[in-house]
Parts: structure tokens; sequence; C-alpha cells
């Protein structure tokens, strides 16, 4: 669409928002600073041999909340800035009928095999990874934190994710998640021949929590670049109320560069719209029958299949490639194979695209 319409005065830009998935691919975690998120947007560019330009949300995520909250939406907007065509997940070949309405249709139209594009990896680990033991956190959601950014102190070489479960969110009671996942951007792994990661929680009034000090688990590797992770039981958190977290570990970027890091930050029960769902080993990939299952919340007449005018997000545009049987419907056993696809799409080393679900 780019090389289409860019001649006729087309202008189609990619939108860098918070991510919708972070640990994914190349375990990217949410930046914290508007230069973070202008690296993550430069990186992308290299990885997916984009020559689209970039468009970077500010921090606090104003056109993402402006355009719906959507992780993959689609816009058109005309030359008076009035929006024409939107769509909650692109779809480009829908996309390209609304440019033939709107704009005329090109004379030689370029094909998906046309493009030749540069790929390059995501980012590497600067350790291995696989080696400390994981917390499974696969239904818990993530609550809003603050760093304590001092623009001249060290970077956050580790950058704190917490996640509540359902009774915290919703009682104050129940599941905290805690787990400083390493910044690839900065090319660091932890020492574990020296003191490990500890936390220190301050807690306000009437905040109930079952540690208010902990350190992570030894690790027999000398080096390593999981995330330190931990599940804290909270009695009570009355609304409103902050924990204020300092956290204390050492950071190594090569052999010989070590630093010693001391962070803050508050934690506050409440749902982070911007935090995305987080996915990989640990935060759980999509689970098959608890994706299908929520995707059946759409079954308008109960028949426990879904036609297309029922489902929603990133399995519309691709409803045909889904529907294995071409009944017109999705089967429970059909969106269990969708996240089992979804999984296998997702991974490091999986090309996109091409591969069946079987």
């Amino acid at each position: 669409m780019h090389r289409d319409y860019s001649p006729k005065g087309v202008k189609v830009f990619f939108i860098y928002k918070s991510l919708a998935h972070p640990e994914l691919v190349g375990d990217y975690v949410q930046p914290f600073t508007l230069d973070e998120r202008l690296e993550h947007a430069r990186q992308a560019e290299k990885q997916l041999g984009a020559t689209v330009p970039w468009l970077v949300d500010a921090m606090d995520n104003r056109l993402k909340h402006a355009l719906g909250d959507r992780p993959n939406s689609e816009f058109v907007i005309d030359p008076d800035g009035i929006i024409v065509r939107k769509r909650a997940w692109s779809h480009p070949a829908e996309l390209r009928k609304d440019l033939v309405e709107l704009v005329g249709p090109v004379e030689h139209e370029t094909r998906e095999a046309d493009i030749q594009l540069k790929l390059q990896l995501p980012l590497k680990p600067a350790a291995a990874k696989g080696v400390a033991s994981r917390i499974d956190r696969s239904k818990m959601q993530a609550i809003v934190i603050e760093p304590r950014i001092d623009p001249k102190g060290q970077p956050f070489f580790a950058k704190l994710r917490a996640e509540a479960d359902r009774g915290l969110l919703t009682n104050g009671k129940g599941r905290l998640y805690l787990g400083f996942h390493l910044d690839p951007f900065h090319d660091a792994h932890w020492n574990n021949l020296t003191t490990p990661l500890s936390i220190k929680l301050t807690p306000a009034a009437g905040l109930k929590i079952d540690r208010l000090t902990a350190e992570a688990a030894k690790v027999e590797a000398a080096s390593d670049a999981d995330p330190r992770e931990f599940l804290l039981n909270v009695e009570a958190w009355p609304k409103g109320e902050p924990l204020r977290l300092t956290v204390t570990y050492f950071a190594c970027v090569g052999e010989e560069s070590c630093h010693a890091v001391r962070q803050e930050y508050e934690v506050h029960l409440r749902n982070d719209r911007d935090g995305g769902g987080a996915r990989g080993e640990g935060a759980g990939y999509w689970d098959g029958k608890e994706f299908a299952r929520r995707m059946l919340a759409s079954d308008k007449d109960g028949d426990r299949l879904l036609n297309k005018e029922e489902v929603t997000g990133l399995v519309q545009p691709h409803f045909a490639h889904f529907d294995v049987n071409q009944d017109g419907q999705l089967s429970p056993k059909e969106l269990m194979a969708v996240a089992d696809w979804l999984n296998r799409h997702h991974q490091p080393g999986v090309p996109a695209g091409k591969d069946s679900i079987k």
C-alpha cells in the first residue's frame, strides 16, 4: 500500500504505542522514557525491514487513548483531518479496497512477493536464559507502577512489572507479582557470584502483606538473563494507597563492567490499561481452552460456534485461514488451534504468515 499509494499523495505511518505483549519476541519490556520508546521504534524498523515511517506516541499514551486503546487498529484520515475509515484490527485487503474507492486504483498493484524486506533478528539476551525458575502468572493483570527516574542516574537495567490477580484487584486481597526483567537494550546480565537482587517494601497505612523484604533465589550459573520474580500474598490493600518499593541489584555489561544499582518505585492497585498482556514463558502463552472460552463470549445465538460476524480482533481478518473445515464457523476445537497458531507464530525464530493450522 505504501509503495502503491505514496505517489498518489497518500502518507502511510506506523504508530509505536505501548507494547501490547511485552516479553514476547526479543524479551522487550515496556520503556520508561521517551528516549527508550524511540529506541524501540528504531529497533522495530530494523527488525521488520520497514520503509514506512514511524510515529511514536508520548509517554502518557495520549494518541493510543484517543484512538481507542486498540493494539492493532487502522485509520484512514482525509486531508481535512476527518477519519473516513477505521478498524479495530488492521485488515490489509479491506484497506486496499478503501484506497481504491477513496483515491483510485493503481496500474500495477504491488504483491507480497514483490517486496524484499531486509529483516533483522530480535536483540539477543546478554546471557543464557531458562536458568532460573519462573512464576506462573497467566491469570494476572498489569497494575500501575511509577518508577522514580533520575535523569542523571543509572539506567533501569532491569524494569519492574507488577501484576495482580482478580481477587487483589477486586477486593484488595490476593496475590501480587513483582518481576524485574532485564531490558535487552541495555545488554546487561545478572552477576550470580555476588549478592542476589533484593527488594524492600514500604506499605502505606492499612496495607497488609506477607513479606516486606525478599531476596531472589540463588542461581547456580555464574550469569543469566532470566527475570527475578516474587509472588506475594496481600491480606489487605486499601484503595488509593500506594506500595513503595526499593530494589537493589548488580547488573553487568560485558565481562568487566558491573553496576551496583538501587532504584525506587511506587506500585498502585489499579489496572494499567497501557501495561499490555505479558506473553511468553512464565506469563503464559495463549492457553487454548481459555482462549476459546473468551472468544465464545461473542457467541450471540448460543450454539458454541462463531461465524465471521461474531468473531473479533485478529481472528476476523484471517477467518478463512482459521476455518479449517470451511463451514463458515469456528468451533471450540478450531479456536483452540488458533491459540496454538498464535503461540508458534509469535515465538522467536518462527517465520510469520506461511504456517498452517492443523
